[in-house]
């Protein structure tokens, strides 16, 4: 029996519970028109919050790894691992407006002109006319989202080289229900939602999938071993 539930976890229950709990609750809450389920997502809300966490537990276990794969002199792990700690801490600030709100700081003067909520942070800037919020973190971000969860996995199941890289610097790859997971919750909220803002809902299921591919990624793929 522990063999054929092993591939899911009690911490893969508990997130997706988590997650699918907002998501409902956001669609819920939208039926009621879009002020209602601007109370679900609202800043410094509980769906804020858990992204924020979700985003500081992966930093966090990125750069144990680092540490673990620098006493093992494991020099291509270290570069992943550091480089995905940056990048998770990167996300937090980010998600947080570096905490601004939280420490009661007011925005400089160039981001009171060009962020257009006003806030210490990125990924609201408009610069020249362009959102970067839609230039970077939505299409550049669905286009590396595709390459992770879709095409890595297959080019690492049929490519031996490819495999190989990911084995040396330790890329932790996604099993078959994260991707299954992201693909229905992602596709629910535009389709079911489909209003402003509903993008903190996708934030939080990517946070939290996220974090569980790097607690419990694949080990193997269709019987072909990920393991060094």
């Amino acid at each position: 029996m522990k063999k054929n539930i092993s591939w899911i976890t009690i911490l893969d229950i508990i997130v997706y519970s988590v997650i699918i709990g907002f998501v409902a609750y956001g669609k819920s809450q939208s039926n009621f028109g879009q002020e209602a389920f601007d109370k679900v997502i609202r800043e410094d809300g509980w769906v804020e919050y858990l992204t924020a966490l979700f985003l500081l537990l992966g930093s966090i276990l990125f750069a144990s790894k680092a540490v673990k794969a620098k006493k093992q002199k494991s020099g291509k792990k270290v570069i992943f691992n550091a480089l995905a700690s940056f990048v998770f801490f990167f996300g937090l600030g980010e998600e947080i407006s570096w905490g601004q709100r939280i420490f009661s700081v007011q925005s400089g003067e160039y981001f009171m002109q060009n962020n257009y909520q006003g806030e210490t942070n990125l990924h609201n800037l408009e610069i020249g006319g362009v959102d970067l919020n839609i230039l970077i973190f939505s299409k550049l971000m669905f286009v590396a989202l595709i390459s992770y969860f879709i095409i890595l996995p297959l080019l690492t199941w049929k490519v031996k080289a490819i495999r190989k890289l990911v084995i040396d610097f330790g890329v932790p790859i996604p099993r078959l229900h994260h991707i299954i997971v992201l693909l229905a919750v992602n596709t629910f909220i535009p389709l079911a939602i489909n209003l402003i803002k509903e993008s903190e809902l996708h934030e939080l299921a990517l946070t939290g999938i996220l974090f569980l591919i790097l607690i419990n990624p694949a080990k193997t793929i269709k019987n072909v071993s990920l393991t060094s």
